[in-house]
């Protein structure tokens, strides 16, 4: 007679059986993503067109684990908790009952498992590594009881929840952000841009050259992904002279942005230097903006860049045919609404605020998927031997 807590081995056709089952009409469309497992189709960006029928798709039951046969390797499969449709293309993968659904979604993300995957996929290079079905249950696997999987399911999908949880504040918080934003940028008058700020284009590229400065190097990739420019940003290296170092070093108060992309929504991102960075410079394709502090607040000025009326000023002044730019021009031409000083503070004060919130929230929900990644590494890795005691400690 087994032990309770003995380890289960044999293949994985031991363990979940090959679905086929068609499809039926009316039942919705899903699609397996990489992140987020199987979702329905018309919740993502993606073409929902179908020349097939719906009997010539699989059908998934909840408890059924669909995956993509050209991914697998990557990770891409899902959890299905309702019926459903999925390509033909998909494998349906159907838990015996000495499997739980929850924990083998869990267990085919593993270290362990995705190596396997990627083991017994073909293909000639990496994009045409196939799993096949019939490779798929043929993968040797050690699993561990049924109660045991139960316990590491409901670890993990503890987790998943709480990432959850915090997801949906940031999205309110998101919401809320916005709607202030259209409330408070409503009102005072319209001025040029370049009369309440100086604006300068940066000509110093990723380059090293004999006889200047080494500096760190601001570029677009450092403005585009941040609303703030930091000293602990990755910036990378390169060399400026001194009038450049002069000019463009980065103060507290300035403003950076896209002056130019390859796309005209990507035109006008911005960021703001809340502190002085000495020895960090702003780069090429990007502006330099400086308030000028008696007509306006550098921070308020780097929000006002950010609402949708400025930077659908900036795509329409944007020219070009395979990369879109501003140049000096434009900023004579762009109007932004400037309100007195003090309403600027507010303002810039209440939507920082809105910020920080966010910013918590995300190092709250990065360091919840660290965690959750480390605990599934604990009761995942390896043979996945995860012993009775094991998954006591972690409890």
């Amino acid at each position: 007679m087994a032990e309770p807590d003995a380890m289960m081995r044999g293949k994985l056709g031991d363990f979940f059986s090959i679905s086929r089952e068609k499809g039926i009409e009316g039942l919705p469309m899903l699609s397996v993503t990489m992140y987020d497992g199987l979702v329905r189709r018309d919740s993502i960006d993606r073409k929902t067109d179908s020349e097939l029928g719906d009997g010539e798709h699989l059908r998934v039951r909840p408890g059924d684990i669909a995956y993509n046969m050209m991914r697998m390797w990557q990770g891409a499969s899902g959890l299905a908790t309702e019926d459903g449709l999925v390509s033909p293309a998909y494998v349906v993968v159907r838990p015996k009952k000495m499997i739980d659904p929850l924990f083998a979604s869990y267990w085919f993300k593993s270290e362990r498992m995705i190596y396997l995957f990627w083991a017994y996929s073909y293909g000639l290079t990496n994009d045409r590594l196939r799993l096949y079905a019939k490779d798929f249950t043929q993968i040797p696997v050690e699993v561990p009881p049924l109660h045991q999987q139960r316990k590491i399911a409901e670890i993990l999908s503890g987790f998943d929840r709480s990432i959850e949880f915090i997801g949906t504040l940031a999205v309110a918080k998101e919401k809320r952000k916005q709607g202030l934003m259209q409330q408070l940028f409503n009102d005072g008058p319209q001025t040029e841009l370049s009369k309440v700020a100086t604006i300068s284009f940066s000509g110093v590229d990723k380059k090293i050259s004999v006889g200047e400065t080494l500096v760190k190097l601001c570029n677009y990739t450092d403005v585009y992904n941040s609303a703030r420019i930091e000293g602990d940003l990755p910036f990378m290296e390169a060399t400026a002279s001194q009038s450049e170092i002069a000019r463009f070093t980065l103060k507290a108060g300035d403003v950076l942005f896209t002056k130019d992309s390859e796309a005209a929504d990507d035109i006008a991102a911005s960021a703001y230097v809340p502190n002085d960075l000495p020895g960090v410079i702003c780069g090429y394709h990007l502006a330099l903006a400086r308030a000028k502090p008696k007509l306006i607040d550098g921070r308020f000025l780097a929000y006002s860049l950010r609402t949708p009326e400025v930077r659908n000023q900036f795509r329409k002044l944007a020219n070009g045919v395979t990369r879109f730019g501003l140049n000096m021009d434009a900023f004579d031409h762009a109007r932004i609404r400037v309100p007195d000083l003090s309403r600027q503070h507010l303002v810039s004060e209440a939507l920082h605020d809105c910020d920080l919130e966010l910013e918590a929230l995300d190092r709250q929900r990065n360091l919840l998927r660290q965690q959750q990644r480390g605990v599934r590494q604990t009761l995942l890795g390896g043979t996945v031997n995860a012993s009775h005691e094991l998954l006591e400690g972690v409890i």
